[in-house]
């Protein structure tokens, strides 16, 4: 899957280097944070952001005043609204692909971009680069990000048994490794326990037997829900006593991680890692 995905993503970027650059009239919406700080780093402010919870820390502060679009699954900003902005270009994700048909009926021009794993980070740093017509400094960019991952993933020195889950209400699923929360743990050192599990979405439900059954030295948890919904979360991950007879629980192991750095990419995967590395894998 991952292997199609890169020869897409190839594809899309030589088209995309003979394609006018949208770097000129600069109405670009970045509907991501990977999207919206790549362009803050180009130099490009977008006339819109789609709105996250959590994670705020990790935009760019050039981004901090530009106006937020509320994103509804699965169809993304509300039309309207995105409308009235006259955007001439929106970087968007697949997960808003509903959406994205209807924003083209628009006559807005939609490019789906969202790394799924560490290695596709700097291959989307290119293509938003060959988007703005500045290709020459995303490939030094892209450049940078390989060196500086390399160089975070040899810092590990143990690679722990991790259980990564999403806490959505008293439901937990397991983090596989074609997410990118999945790959970056696997990045950082640690070893995923979700062998034999399967979702194509990459997010297989798990009972507390199973968290039981596999034993993780480490388990990282992450509450999804509403702002409101979060800090009880944050309570129920922390002290489930369902996984009290863990090695993790019975060690102090068990994070909760509430900045969103292991639910979608960030221009930097390397600070990500070594952050993982250096909060819950405590292998660097």
């Amino acid at each position: 899957m991952r292997r199609a995905a890169r020869g897409l993503l190839a594809a899309a970027l030589l088209l995309l280097v003979a394609a006018p650059a949208a770097g000129a009239d600069r109405r670009v919406v970045a509907l991501s944070p990977f999207t919206a700080n790549t362009l803050a780093i180009f130099g490009v402010t977008p006339i819109a952001v789609g709105q996250t919870i959590g994670g705020r820390e990790h935009l760019s502060r050039r981004l901090h005043d530009v106006p937020r679009l509320t994103l509804s699954h699965p169809a993304g900003p509300n039309l309207e609204q995105l409308a009235v902005l006259e955007p001439d270009l929106v970087l968007s994700a697949p997960v808003w692909r509903k959406g994205n048909r209807q924003m083209r009926e628009l006559g807005v021009r939609v490019v789906e971009i969202e790394p799924r794993s560490v290695a596709d980070v700097p291959r989307a740093t290119k293509w938003i680069g060959a988007l703005l017509g500045e290709l020459e400094r995303a490939t030094e960019l892209a450049r940078k990000q390989r060196r500086h991952v390399r160089a975070a993933k040899a810092r590990a020195r143990s690679h722990p048994r991790v259980l990564l889950l999403l806490g959505v209400g008293r439901g937990s699923f397991a983090f596989l490794r074609n997410t990118w929360g999945g790959d970056v743990i696997e990045q950082a050192g640690g070893r995923l326990i979700t062998g034999g599990l399967r979702s194509p979405g990459g997010y297989a439900r798990v009972s507390d037997e199973f968290v039981l059954a596999r034993d993780p030295e480490v388990i990282v948890a992450v509450p999804h829900g509403n702002p409101d919904e979060i800090p009880r979360l944050v309570r129920f991950l922390r002290d489930n006593p369902a996984w009290a007879t863990t090695t993790a629980a019975r060690t102090g192991r068990v994070y909760v991680s509430t900045d969103n750095a292991l639910l979608q990419p960030w221009t930097s995967p390397a600070q990500t890692i070594a952050d993982v590395q250096t909060q819950f894998l405590k292998n660097r």
